[in-house]
């Protein structure tokens, strides 16, 4: 027997709320808004044992209802899209997720922390599967929510789920989503759906003085965290890290996935050494991963276990395709290898001790500065750190 919709909704809701991650504010839209009529028929799971790299399995509705509809209602994210519409393995089945409905908790805690009030207009990046524009417009009256969508399917997909629900006053735009949407702006709120390293100044510029611009902000080495920033009136905006948050990229700062195999490679001349750093410093301590993103550009870390206390942290530059890996073992030194014109951890290395001599800052010790002439990052003292 299928489980009923409104049950696994209300449940979902309750969980939020028990968790502390729902804001009474916005419990009615969350409990009202129906996710599963915006989750499309057809979604991926991945399937970690799966032969190929193209491990992201299709999951059709009218194959398993049960499943389909759990996963809807789920605090986890479903996979909507992969390859850009365009499965680049047999059967349907995807190398990379490229659109996705995020896990509901964190859309709960994304949308306290935009601190828009019934009547204030916003602007959304990324509309995706349209759920995150029906909360908005449950709270917010549906004419005052416009959001951007870059790939026309999708975008088409939320405009039907959302006439549907009865909230055909949206305005979906299709369109590159760093542009904003200026033919209505200004806007009270922008929040993105997606992750930036580089804020785009036009989200700052159609935004009113005073306005809040919340975004998932990252460096290929960390996903960074949730930026807000308090637009001002000379067309700036300046603001901190206030949480953790994990999106996929805007589709124009996109930081494409990789087959680790095909950059490191064997028969590559490398350089071995060793340190006696354990790579969790460099890899595991948010903190710590934050700076370093912002000093080592261009690197990803993967992280690769051989059992519960032993692996592989892999560094990977795929643009000039230089590497580095560490061995992780029982107990000190740890074997370094790098191969490639960039010297991947001896700059990560660098930058860690870099952030140890300066005081080991936390992620809110960073001040963001968006201005018409680019984005700047630096480090605050602790009487400086911005609030709100």
């Amino acid at each position: 027997m299928v489980a009923d919709a409104d049950a696994l909704r209300q449940c979902m809701v309750e969980g939020l709320a028990r968790r502390g991650e729902l804001d009474q504010r916005w419990r009615a839209a969350f409990t009202e808004v129906p996710r599963h009529e915006f989750i499309p028929e057809l979604v991926w799971r991945h399937d970690r044992e799966a032969d190929s790299h193209c491990d992201l399995v299709p999951l059709r509705r009218c194959d398993d209802e049960q499943d389909w509809l759990e996963r809807a209602y789920a605090d986890a994210p479903v996979n909507t899209q992969v390859d850009d519409g365009h499965p680049a393995g047999e059967g349907g089945c995807g190398f990379e997720v490229t659109s996705s409905a995020s896990m509901p908790g964190v859309v709960a805690e994304m949308l306290a922390a935009l601190e828009a009030e019934p009547g204030m207009r916003v602007l959304e990046i990324g509309t995706g599967t349209g759920y995150n524009a029906a909360l908005l417009a449950h709270r917010l009256g549906a004419g005052n929510v416009v959001s951007v969508e870059v790939d026309p399917v999708v975008a088409e997909h939320a405009r039907q789920a959302l006439a549907a629900t009865g909230l055909s006053a949206v305005t979906v735009v299709t369109g590159d989503g760093a542009q904003g949407y200026l033919p209505l702006a200004p806007y009270d709120r922008v929040i993105s759906t997606v992750a930036v390293a580089e804020v785009p100044h036009a989200w700052v510029a159609q935004t009113r003085p005073e306005g809040l611009v919340l975004t998932p902000w990252g460096s290929p080495y960390h996903p960074g965290g949730l930026l807000a920033l308090t637009v001002r009136g000379d067309a700036t905006a300046t603001g901190r890290i206030i949480g953790p948050a994990s999106f996929m990229w805007l589709r124009t700062q996109r930081i494409p996935r990789y087959i680790t195999d095909r950059i490191v490679r064997r028969d590559d001349t490398v350089t071995v050494s060793t340190t006696d750093l354990h790579p969790w410093y460099v890899a595991g301590d948010v903190n710590a991963a934050t700076a370093i993103g912002l000093r080592v550009p261009r690197c990803e870390k993967l992280y690769h276990p051989d059992s519960s206390d032993t692996g592989t942290l892999y560094l990977v530059d795929q643009w000039s395709r230089s590497w580095g890996t560490l061995q992780i073992t029982t107990e000190a030194p740890y074997e370094v290898r790098q191969s490639g014109q960039r010297k991947l951890w001896d700059e990560v290395d660098t930058a860690y001790r870099w952030w140890v001599d300066v005081g080991e800052p936390t992620v809110d010790a960073w001040r963001f500065t968006i201005a018409p002439n680019g984005q700047q990052v630096e480090l605050c003292t602790p009487a400086a750190v911005p609030t709100r």
